[in-house]
């Protein structure tokens, strides 16, 4: 079996069910520029692929032109959406238990969203998490981000960790296809914002934390 040496982790759907606050940022921007609100159904469908096509594809749902220049929304978005309080309960359940165990078995974790990193780390600090990962890596962190394995390898790199120590949990396919190029097992977490899990092709499907010591095991790896 490979020694597991580092854990890394998607954030939107992964870790957090951030899609309420992100919604509530995300309409108060589109209220600002006249344009009606967008359901929360919506809003998970739009995520995965960092805060500028985030912006680009709500403004679009509202009804808005495609224009050239996205990044003064993106601006107001990240202001607004630093002013929502972070709940503590969009932790999926399990999920803070989870860090701290494989924090103290000696495993390095990583944080790898198209999330802009500052975004990020400000949302970590608000829910007392950073204190667990090694790195954190955002969509504006690398010159590449998911589905390219630039965005994995660069944490590796970070972690010095070779990719058969090191596994994956997110919940979409930008997880799936950035893993698959750099050779990083990729379990796909189901209470995320997929929908047709056994579609995505990941290596093993999970329903929730509880389970990833098994799935740990399943995978070929040992924590000792």
């Amino acid at each position: 079996m490979q020694r597991l040496e580092a854990v890394l982790f998607d954030l939107d759907g992964t870790l957090l069910d951030s899609a309420p606050d992100i919604r509530q940022a995300l309409n108060l921007m589109l209220q600002d520029q006249g344009f009606p609100p967008l359901p929360l159904t919506t809003v998970k469908g739009l995520l995965g692929d960092g805060m500028m096509e985030l912006c680009r594809k709500a403004l679009l749902a509202s009804g808005a032109q495609e224009t050239v220049d996205y990044y003064p929304f993106v601006q107001k978005f990240i202001a607004y959406y630093r002013q929502v309080p972070a709940d503590p309960a969009q932790i999926y359940t399990g999920g803070r238990e989870m860090l701290q165990t494989l924090h103290q078995q000696g495993i390095k974790l990583a944080i790898c969203t198209n999330k802009q990193e500052a975004a990020t780390r400000h949302l970590l600090d608000q829910l007392d998490l950073s204190r667990y990962f090694t790195a954190i890596a955002g969509g504006d962190t690398f010159m590449v981000h998911k589905p390219h394995p630039g965005h994995v390898t660069g944490l590796l790199d970070a972690m010095e960790v070779k990719s058969q120590n090191a596994l994956f949990i997110g919940d979409g396919m930008n997880d799936i296809l950035a893993c698959r190029q750099a050779s990083v097992p990729c379990i796909i977490i189901t209470h995320g914002y997929s929908e047709d899990w056994n579609a995505l092709g990941a290596d093993a499907l999970m329903d929730g934390f509880d389970a990833l010591p098994a799935m740990i095991e399943k995978l070929g790896f040992s924590v000792n």
